[in-house]
């Protein structure tokens, strides 16, 4: 049998997203059956196998090469618009020789509205900490741009309030990021209604304690504390910096499993899922430059899902959506925030970019 991969990554695929209009190519390994292995007939036909139509020449599809000679690696290029069916098969003797891969066609715009989605999905749930791009602390599934996949790791516990040394300062279920500076997360502590001083931290501490004298030294199995139990204390840093007083608390979310973002690995990450290459990382000031893809837009007409947006001195960055009569930033705003998706849009407080779309493909491509 015979296996379609993707033609840039080398990677097994049975799903491929396209923009419409625009051709597209696929990689092939794999030939008939011995002794011979010829060339497999690709084809775009709906028709249902063993049929005669499988065995015929398709106008949607060109063979391009085989690369390297003698490997039975075949490369093809699709036209989208000529498909006869909604996948592409590889057959011998008109009869299937290969999974399908199914193909979904979409928009430039579909595709731009599929960036911002992406990032509003992480609004609920998501963390930011600076020097990071998507992962869970401890595990390398964030953006692999710019080599933050494995940014955010989770902090050793300290139960001593009144500690200084970075290492020891208060900290439980914490997350931390040691790129352009030490840094820690403070688990989105405006948003839990919880102010300095409260829950009870000697009562929370006894807790802990008493965990570690039973055995559980594991700190994500320690409940929280506040209404729902889910809330622990820390003291946090920002690049470098104690952000918190000798004496104030900041009770935040436990940041294990929760994927974590600064700003420009928020846009970054979800570029990254509909890139045409692997491995899509930019710094801030690189989405200005044309030479990484991008043109300023200075029309305040000319709006649309994605636009990449940067204050004056580079020092933060969002992406521009429509939410129905309005347009709103989604953002990675801080630590003691998280990600938002509810500030309107102001030309004024932006500079704005356009990513070239021809740069852009679907997320499952």
């Amino acid at each position: 049998m015979a296996n379609f991969f993707d033609a840039i990554t080398g990677e097994g695929i049975t799903r491929l997203e396209v923009k419409k209009g625009v051709k597209f190519r696929l990689g092939l390994e794999g030939g008939g059956p011995g002794p011979k292995y010829e060339r497999l007939n690709v084809t775009t036909s709906a028709a249902v196998s063993p049929s005669e139509q499988l065995k015929a020449a398709d106008k949607a599809v060109k063979f391009l090469k085989e690369e390297p000679k003698g490997s039975k690696k075949f490369f093809y290029e699709i036209d989208p618009d000529t498909m006869q069916g909604s996948s592409v098969r590889a057959c011998w003797n008109g009869s299937d020789y290969s999974a399908p891969v199914t193909v979904v066609s979409e928009t430039t715009l579909e595709i731009r509205k599929s960036i911002v989605t992406l990032a509003r999905t992480f609004v609920a749930d998501a963390h930011y900490l600076w020097g990071t791009a998507g992962n869970q602390p401890g595990q390398s599934n964030g953006n692999p741009g710019g080599g933050k996949h494995g940014a955010a790791l989770m902090r050793k516990y300290s139960l001593d309030p009144k500690a200084t040394e970075r290492d020891k300062v208060l900290a439980v279920c914490t997350a931390y990021c040691t790129i352009g500076g030490y840094s820690t997360c403070a688990g989105r502590c405006d948003r839990t209604g919880v102010k300095s001083g409260a829950p009870d931290l000697d009562a929370f501490l006894k807790s802990c304690q008493e965990a570690i004298g039973k055995g559980v030294t594991d700190q994500t199995k320690w409940p929280g504390a506040g209404l729902r139990k889910d809330l622990f204390p820390r003291k946090y840093y920002w690049k470098g910096g104690l952000q918190t007083s000798a004496g104030e608390v900041a009770w935040g979310e436990s940041c294990d499993g929760v994927r974590h973002f600064d700003c420009v690995g928020l846009v970054n990450y979800c570029y990254a899922q509909h890139w045409y290459q692997p491995n899509f990382g930019l710094d801030i000031s690189a989405f200005r430059n044309e030479n990484q893809g991008t043109t300023e837009i200075d029309d305040a007409k000319d709006l649309m899902d994605a636009d990449i947006l940067i204050k004056s001195g580079d020092g933060h960055i969002g992406m521009l959506y429509r939410n129905g009569d309005k347009w709103c930033v989604v953002q990675a705003v801080g630590t003691a925030t998280g990600l938002t998706d509810d500030s309107e849009f102001k030309a004024s407080a932006w500079d704005r970019f356009r990513m070239n779309g021809a740069y852009l493909v679907g997320k499952g491509s």
